[in-house]
């Protein structure tokens, strides 16, 4: 129903462009956005330092929940009555771009900033050849530790390699605590993946290489985890404990997570540390979220992206990441994060430098269903991590790629 819905929209794009209903002045903008209360409220400062900078730019704030973003924007696309910039999921954007229902962005309209933001999540954006949008929030994982458990196990310091991660785990796995809790995800197996030199697609975005020799390697050592090594509590399954609650309660000893999870964390009195994800025969690597921000008319693109790149100017990147606690999207506004207020940004910002961009892919969600499926059979017996990543892979090039085509 919803790849129907899809496709009977794009036929009116096609015909219709970006039109509006209503006649709508040059010098007003009105911004769809997402975020939380705290970032809203940040944000709602960030466009009054913009207003005063620029008199006479009205700018109008509509909050929509996260999870129903995608369903408003389709609904106002049919209704002509979309926004200037809308705040969307790193998915949706080649959904958005497919359908022609967004503004490309030349790269010389970018190019003051194009080199100075965060590689993974400019290029989140990259479809097709152009640009579609800008990215407005970023974020990666890293590995949390807890440090009682690690100084009950007589244990130092956290595992720098997969093989002292395993080393580690097998010292503090004994029944009641697991040295670790993981998702089953595409998503969050991309870590695995990439420390181990293994590539998601092909650089045309054509072909899904996910059945590689270093893709297998990858995926059966997370396999061992849980079968093999026994250090891993089976978070991934359903109904299970999942890796956030069991880090809260003392179940697991390690998990994947980010910076979002660490004022909660603080809140509990748990004593925990984060490093950089072990790494494997291609070092360290996360995997790259967050959200974009995409541009609707031609008549007020050029206020658009003014308005875009203040948000992204580092004094604003600073100010957003030191209120916030969150990664900020420029390089140059790195070294102006404060790490006394927000220690543990330090190695979110060094992990982020291991970050791949994921390519954008209008059928992105039934790419990572289909192997999430696969994944959850090679973990609970039924296939071998081999046969899993193979029948997904081709399941996914032999027919959701070939729906993109």
């Amino acid at each position: 129903m919803r790849r129907f819905l899809l496709i009977f929209l794009s036929l009116g794009l096609i015909l219709s462009g970006c039109a509006r209903k209503q006649a709508h002045p040059a010098n007003k903008l009105v911004i769809w956005e997402s975020y939380n209360d705290e970032e809203h409220a940040v944000f709602t400062q960030i466009v009054e330092k913009f207003k005063a900078q620029n008199p006479g730019i009205e700018i109008e704030i509509q909050r929509i929940p996260f999870d129903g973003m995608e369903q408003k924007v389709l609904t106002a696309l049919a209704s002509k009555s979309t926004p200037d910039i809308a705040r969307v999921d790193y998915a949706f954007v080649a959904k958005l771009a497919d359908k022609n229902a967004i503004l490309p962005i030349e790269e010389e309209e970018i190019a003051d900033i194009k080199d100075k933001l965060v590689k993974a999540a400019l290029y989140s954006n990259f479809y097709k050849g152009k640009f579609y949008g800008v990215p407005d929030q970023t974020t990666c994982i890293a590995l949390f530790y807890n440090k009682k458990i690690f100084k009950a196990k007589g244990i130092k310091n956290p595992p720098k390699t997969w093989d002292e991660f395993v080393e580690i785990g097998k010292k503090i796995t004994d029944g009641k605590i697991y040295a670790f809790g993981m998702h089953n995800s595409l998503w969050w197996t991309f870590p695995f993946f990439f420390s181990f030199g293994a590539k998601f697609m092909s650089d045309d975005g054509k072909t899904c290489l996910l059945d590689s020799p270093e893709a297998i390697k990858a995926f059966t050592f997370k396999v061992d985890l849980y079968r093999k090594y026994k250090i891993e509590g089976g978070a991934w399954q359903a109904g299970a404990i999942n890796p956030d609650a069991g880090f809260r309660n003392g179940k697991y000893a390690m998990i994947f997570n980010g910076p979002w999870s660490i004022k909660s964390l603080q809140e509990t009195g748990i004593d925990f540390g984060v490093a950089l994800i072990p790494e494997g025969p291609a070092g360290t690597a996360t995997t790259v979220g967050g959200t974009n921000l995409v541009i609707f008319h031609k008549e007020t693109k050029p206020l658009a992206l003014k308005f875009i790149k203040f948000l992204l100017s580092p004094e604003i990147q600073a100010f957003w990441a030191n209120e916030l606690g969150q990664i900020p999207l420029r390089y140059d506004a790195m070294p102006m994060v404060d790490t006394i207020k927000h220690p543990y940004l330090k190695v979110f910002i060094e992990q982020m430098k291991y970050a791949t961009p994921r390519p954008p892919l209008p059928n992105y969600t039934d790419i990572e269903l289909t192997f999430n499926a696969e994944m959850e059979a090679a973990l609970s017996g039924q296939k071998s991590p081999e046969d899993a990543l193979k029948d997904a892979t081709k399941r996914v090039n032999e027919k959701i790629l070939k729906e993109e085509l």
